[in-house]
């Protein structure tokens, strides 16, 4: 740290305040009431506690991508990607050579769709 110059700015995001939660609600529910919110809460990758802070603070929740719809976002996204390089490859050599390539994947899209 010797080789550092004094006073000068620093570089990068400003650090997040850290707030210490210190205080709380004590919320009774029933087996079910809590069976629902815990299960809300896990399809959102949250816990129990931070999915009622979230409701109770913002009255709703931006959902979160499921694991499933992640899932489909990356093979569609590679799906793209070989539909990019075949369309190079068809400004390159001609239509003629690609076209069942190009079937095979609006095939597969379709049927990745459909399987929903």
């Amino acid at each position: 740290m010797e080789n550092k110059k004094q006073g000068s700015p620093k570089r990068g995001h400003p650090k997040k305040e850290k707030v210490k939660l210190s205080t709380s609600i004590n919320l009774k529910l029933t087996e079910s009431d809590f069976k629902t919110v815990k299960e809300k809460a896990e399809k959102l990758g949250m816990k129990a506690t931070q999915y009622a802070r979230e409701m109770t603070l913002k009255g709703g929740i931006k959902s979160r991508f499921t694991l499933e719809e992640l899932d489909l976002m990356r093979k569609l996204g590679g799906m793209g990607n070989n539909l990019n390089q075949i369309a190079k490859q068809a400004n390159k050599s001609g239509f003629g050579q690609v076209s069942i390539e190009i079937v095979n994947i609006a095939l597969q899209i379709k049927q990745l769709l459909d399987d929903r």
